[in-house]
């Protein structure tokens, strides 16, 4: 417990001699997920919301950290006496680096996991009767992410590719930026 206090006073120190060398900038924003390959196979497209936090580390360097919530809707899966849908969440925790080609262009490379939960429902149905499995579960996966962005003003878009071990997804995010 004395270690958790340790860490929480340590970091709330950074943020704060950080946030006083106006280095530190936070953002909050909306995000679409449109999931590929086999993952877009049984869910439907992605919404949700993320906050960030960009510590300048040089003239063109910037290290970023993530957390948001996603959600993905389960697709109507069977066919003649099955069905199955299942929804996926996501908790994506995510820290990286932008480096900036110009005074608002950047390039984006993030590493971190997304703490992904699942729940669904399958029937199948045989003789006329009706057999109902509810379906939960959960997993931490390795993330890695590329992509770019766009700063003007107090707005930040930027869109990333998602590696993830079976849920690689395309998202694009808009946010605002806190000065």
């Amino acid at each position: 417990m004395k270690k958790l206090y340790f860490v929480l006073l340590a970091v709330l120190l950074f943020v704060g001699s950080a946030n006083a060398q106006n280095k530190l900038t936070f953002s909050a924003g909306g995000n679409l997920a449109l999931p590929m390959s086999t993952f877009g196979d049984v869910v439907s497209f992605g919404f949700g919301a993320t906050v960030a936090g960009d510590l300048q580390l040089t003239d063109k360097v910037v290290g970023t950290a993530t957390v948001g919530y996603l959600i993905w809707s389960g697709k109507d899966l069977g066919g003649t006496g099955f069905t199955a849908k299942t929804d996926f969440k996501a908790i994506p925790v995510l820290a990286g680096i932008k480096y900036f080609f110009s005074k608002d262009f950047y390039a984006l490379g993030q590493a971190g996991f997304h703490l992904f939960s699942t729940s669904g429902e399958s029937k199948i149905t045989f003789l006329g009767q009706t057999v109902t499995t509810k379906i939960d579960g959960s997993s931490t996966d390795f993330t890695m992410s590329v992509g770019a962005g766009y700063q003007f003003g107090n707005m930040d878009i930027a869109g990333s590719y998602y590696i993830i071990k079976d849920a690689n997804y395309l998202g694009v995010r808009v946010a605002y930026r806190f000065n």
